[in-house]
């Protein structure tokens, strides 16, 4: 599968520390020093500085950084250095005299270079967590599941920093993806990374040990990676037969795309660049359990996080464009069962919005691209987070990208991941066709409101799980039987990419092969034939999430 990206035909606030209401008169003389007076500072590393007024402690000053973007300092002196590296400037301000200042230069180093997040804690219930601390490549993680359990989901968060970020692969970069090596149920493999399954869901078997029971497909999940059982045809069918996912126990191999690589060796695949004997991943390990069976109904939060200078949370809450946007989201999401619950708008910092005004760029879709760290900014709890942005822009020709996931499921109740969420393009937000374009049934031509809810439905689809019904090559279809495929060498012979008229014809036609473009998860939007439909069986994909309640 290609990378969750929908197409249509750090973090650095500026701190300061409040003032006082009553001042004391200025004494004849203020002098304002800082030591150190210039410093060497790695990226996302800390330095304490230590201000002095006229003498008195450093509790007198307030702390600031000259640029934007530049770092975070705390009331206490403590600077973190951006990701991005360069020459900045820690200021102090007298709380006395605000005209006496003292500037210390920071040289921070290795442009390119990020600070990679720490493993961030599940907002789920203590008893739904089991949490096993840092495990290599290679270990194994047991534990018990009962009877009547939902669904699990295998959480891998990196803690070695050092580690491969790519492999080559038969020519082909990849990032380098956090996923299990295997993952067995009373001693039968329920998953197998070094297994392709067929593209047909039709011919897997059930999840006995004749067939596969879970997917995990070629979806770049550097650092943060999240596998959700049951996510497939054959997992969703014994659920149904017993009541859950198969109880006893579990045992997942620890894994990611560089240790698969160093197995296979040189020339065939060859660790980042082939040089340096980059240490073993080492990762955070968590299981998620979602106790009793699958619901045929839920609930699920949503944060809308405002990555532009367009709106406040004040102005966006009373927006008719945003009111439609929400009615509309509420609208797919009821038809796989899920209700939507609390709707929250969260203002990013002035500094963030400034730095993505012009769209954030999916180019670099790594732990240290602009992707990653938006999404970085999802605050904790149990919500699917969408990041408003301007646009979002790219390189590469072809369709114009209105949404972006971080990766498939994306960590669910885990925030301040680089993959904690998904972006929308609000670019087309308040279009309208005609005063009453967005009154009445959905209509994504007329109703720009309508559209951008539709990307943030389908971008919503991919973090709880679901894959696109066919990819944009025609020949990668998602793990699930009673949604239609559309083969390029059937529906559109000779072409590259298969489009929704081409993947609507069973719609006319039912004898006809070709379906799915009207489907929610299709990989490309059409404003007339995406209607958004989302089959039964993705539903109880969608429900089977932790984000859903």
């Amino acid at each position: 599968m290609s990378r969750t990206t929908l197409r249509v035909a750090s973090l650095a606030a500026l701190v300061t520390l409040a003032t006082a209401c009553d001042q004391a008169p200025p004494p004849p003389t203020v002098v304002v020093s800082v030591s150190p007076g210039v410093a060497a500072v790695d990226p996302g590393k800390t330095q304490q500085f230590v201000a002095t007024v006229s003498g008195i402690a450093n509790q007198s000053v307030g702390w600031s950084v000259k640029e934007s973007g530049g770092g975070t300092v705390t009331a206490a002196g403590l600077y973190t250095a951006p990701a991005a590296g360069g020459t900045y400037h820690v200021v102090a301000t007298s709380q006395v005299d605000r005209t006496s200042q003292a500037t210390a230069t920071v040289h921070v180093g290795g442009t390119g270079t990020c600070l990679l997040n720490s493993p961030q804690p599940s907002a789920l219930p203590a008893a739904q967590v089991l949490s096993f601390g840092t495990r290599g490549v290679g270990d194994t993680v047991t534990f018990a599941i009962p009877a009547g359990t939902g669904s699990v989901t295998i959480l891998q968060q990196g803690v070695e920093e050092l580690a491969a970020g790519w492999v080559t692969w038969s020519g082909v970069r990849l990032e380098n993806t956090v996923v299990p090596l295997t993952v067995s149920v009373e001693g039968v493999k329920y998953f197998d990374d070094g297994v392709i399954p067929p593209d047909d869901p039709a011919q897997w078997g059930p999840p006995d040990g004749t067939g596969m029971g879970a997917i995990y497909s070629l979806i770049p999940s550097p650092w943060t990676g999240a596998m959700t059982v049951p996510n497939t045809s054959s997992a969703l069918q014994y659920a149904a037969d017993h009541g859950g996912v198969p109880s006893g126990t579990w045992s997942v191999v620890v894994n990611d795309y560089a240790a698969e690589c160093k197995a296979i060796g040189p020339p065939g695949c060859v660790v980042g660049d082939g040089t340096t004997a980059y240490p073993d991943g080492r990762y955070d390990v968590k299981v998620l359990v979602k106790p009793g069976a699958v619901a045929s109904t839920g609930t699920m939060d949503v944060n809308l996080h405002l990555v532009t200078n367009r709106y406040t949370a004040a102005s966006a809450a009373a927006d008719p464009s945003m009111a439609r946007m929400r009615e509309t989201l509420a609208t797919y999401l009821a038809r796989a069962g899920i209700a939507l619950g609390a709707v929250n708008f969260v203002d990013e910092p002035a500094t963030v919005k400034a730095r993505y005004a012009s769209g954030v760029s999916i180019d670099d879709l790594g732990p240290c691209g602009e992707v990653a760290t938006v999404l970085r900014l999802a605050a904790p709890g149990n919500a699917m987070s969408l990041f408003l942005v301007n646009s979002l822009t790219s390189t590469q020709g072809g369709y114009t990208v209105v949404g972006q996931d971080g990766t498939i499921p994306g960590p669910a109740s885990v925030g301040g991941t680089g993959a904690s969420g998904a972006l929308v393009s609000i670019a087309n937000l308040t279009f309208t066709s005609s005063p009453t374009s967005c009154q009445g049934v959905i209509d994504l031509k007329a109703c720009g409101a309508d559209m951008t809810a539709y990307v943030g439905a389908h971008e919503t689809g991919h973090y709880l799980g679901l894959y696109h019904v066919t990819e944009g090559s025609g020949t990668l279809f998602d793990p699930v039987k009673d949604t239609p495929i559309c083969q390029v060498s059937v529906c559109a012979p000779g072409q590259v990419d298969v489009v929704n008229s081409e993947c609507t014809k069973q719609l006319v036609d039912p004898a006809s092969t070709c379906g799915g473009g009207d489907n929610l998860m299709f990989w490309l939007v059409d404003q007339v034939l995406s209607t958004g439909t989302i089959s039964a069986q993705q539903a109880s994909i969608l429900r089977a999430s932790p984000a859903v309640r």
